[in-house]
C-alpha cells in the first residue's frame, strides 16, 4: 500500500509541486492550507508522514506539531518543517516541539525525498512479519520479541514498547513527560515517575548490552536514539 504523506503548507503553488513530485515517487498526498484543516483530517485518517509549514494563518506549524505530539495516535507520525525560516533558534525550536528534520526553503526535492525515505523506511516487512529495525536491534512487531543479530533478546512488554517508541523517535529526545503519558507503554491505569522511566532504561540498555549504547540520556530532559557516535 502506498504511504500517504500529509502536506500543510499555505502557498498553493509549492504544495501542488511538492505532492506531484511526491506521487511521481509513489506516494499519496493530501493538501492543507493550515495546521486546522490537517489536525480534523487526522481525527479520522492517520498519515504515514506529515510535512509541516510554520508560517501558515489560523494555527501556524509550531502549534499545529504540539497538538500532534499530544495525541498518543499520532505521536510517533514522523514530522518534517519545510519553511523559509532559518535562523538557529526556530531550526531548535522545531526540533524541541517534536519535529524528525527541518528544512529551509527553497526545498530540493531530491533531499526531501531522501529524508522522507529514511524516516518512512524504518519499518520492513519481511516475509509477512512486520519489523522495526535499527542496525542490528529487529523488533519483531506482531510477537512482541526482540532480536540482536538475530538472537532473541528476553524483553518485558514495558520495554519492548519503550524502545519501539525511541527508535520510531530516532533522533528525537523524547522527554520523561512526553513517555509518562505514553498509554501504549503504561497503560490506562498506571501512575508512572520519572524514576520509574529511568529504572526501565537502565534495564534496557542492560539488556541491549553494547547496542544499548545509542540510548543516550539527554540531560534533565529525556532519552534519545543517536547512532552517529
Amino acid at each position: 500500500m502506498n504511504k500517504l504523506i500529509a502536506i500543510a503548507e499555505d502557498e498553493k503553488d509549492l504544495s501542488e509541486i511538492l505532492s506531484i513530485n511526491l506521487n511521481q515517487e509513489g506516494y499519496k498526498t493530501k493538501i492543507f492550507a493550515n495546521g486546522i484543516e490537517l489536525l480534523n483530517f487526522c481525527k479520522s485518517v492517520i498519515p504515514d508522514l506529515i510535512l509541516l509549514d510554520i508560517m501558515m494563518p489560523k494555527l501556524d506549524g509550531i502549534e499545529t506539531c504540539k497538538l500532534i505530539r499530544k495525541e498518543s495516535k499520532l505521536q510517533d507520525i514522523p514530522i518534517i518543517f519545510i519553511t523559509a525560516k532559518s535562523a538557529e533558534s526556530d531550526i531548535v525550536v522545531g526540533h524541541e516541539v517534536g519535529g524528525n528534520d527541518y528544512l529551509i526553503k527553497p526545498i530540493s526535492s531530491k533531499v526531501l525525498v531522501a529524508k522522507i525515505k529514511r524516516l518512512l523506511n524504518k519499518t520492513k516487512n519481511i516475509y509477512g512479519a512486520n519489523f522495526l529495525i535499527l542496525n542490528e536491534i529487529k523488533l519483531d512487531m506482531d510477537s512482541y520479541s526482540t532480536f540482536i543479530n538475530d538472537k532473541k533478546i528476553d524483553l518485558t512488554r514495558t520495554e519492548f514498547l519503550l524502545l519501539e517508541a525511541l527508535i520510531k523517535n530516532q533522533g528525537r529526545v523524547l522527554s520523561r513527560d512526553q513517555l509518562v503519558k505514553r498509554k501504549r507503554i503504561w497503560g490506562d491505569d498506571k501512575i508512572i515517575y520519572d524514576r520509574t522511566i529511568d529504572v526501565h532504561v537502565k534495564n534496557l540498555r542492560e539488556k541491549l548490552a553494547s547496542s544499548g549504547k545509542i540510548i543516550k540520556t539527554v540531560r534533565g530532559i529525556g532519552y534519545i536514539i543517536d547512532i552517529n557516535d
